[in-house]
């Protein structure tokens, strides 16, 4: 009877069955499609948060170079209110570094807002909208520029970037 028994332990111990050795291999097929699963969604995580910080940097350059340019313009104290001309997706303003042949201008065409202070342009695409105008206080009184911006994402972005020469105080209504 001792005999049976040892044989019986040898021959458990000898390698294993089939059974096992699938069900193995099913338990480490199922854990590396769990893992390629969530590298994929990791990865398409990591473009989309690439993109969005992307797309806040552009807007924030754009915002930078917009306040800039704009502090540049001063206006003298003589300037009719309509100093600001809009029209057909263009925005110009004189003054800029307070002689009135300067311009700051911005464009928006096809998708590409371009701002320029006559000696560099600047462009800034991924818009399909924008809307140009002059930025105005309670009274009408043009104090800047104001873009407004939307994104691809329907994320719509308001810039308003006042002239340099412009009191703080002139901006709220008497």
């Amino acid at each position: 009877m001792r005999t049976n028994t040892r044989f019986f332990s040898r021959r458990n111990e000898r390698g294993s069955t089939i059974l096992e050795v699938v069900v193995a291999l099913f338990i480490l097929s199922t854990l590396g499609i769990g893992a390629w699963y969530a590298v994929g969604v990791s990865l398409r995580l990591a473009d989309r948060l690439r993109e969005k910080m992307l797309a806040n940097v552009r807007l924030l350059q754009l915002d930078d170079r917009l306040r800039g340019l704009a502090g540049r313009v001063y206006l003298p104290y003589w300037a009719p209110d309509g100093i600001v001309q809009t029209g057909d997706g263009a925005l110009s303003v004189p003054y800029l570094d307070g002689d009135p042949k300067k311009e700051l201008n911005l464009t928006f065409r096809e998708g590409t807002l371009s701002v320029s202070d006559g000696e560099m342009s600047t462009h800034y695409t991924g818009f399909p909208h924008v809307e140009l105008s002059a930025a105005t206080n309670d009274s009408s009184h043009q104090y800047g520029i104001s873009v407004q911006l939307e994104g691809k994402d329907g994320r719509r972005v308001l810039i308003t970037a006042r002239f340099g020469a412009t009191p703080l105080g002139s901006l709220s209504s008497q």
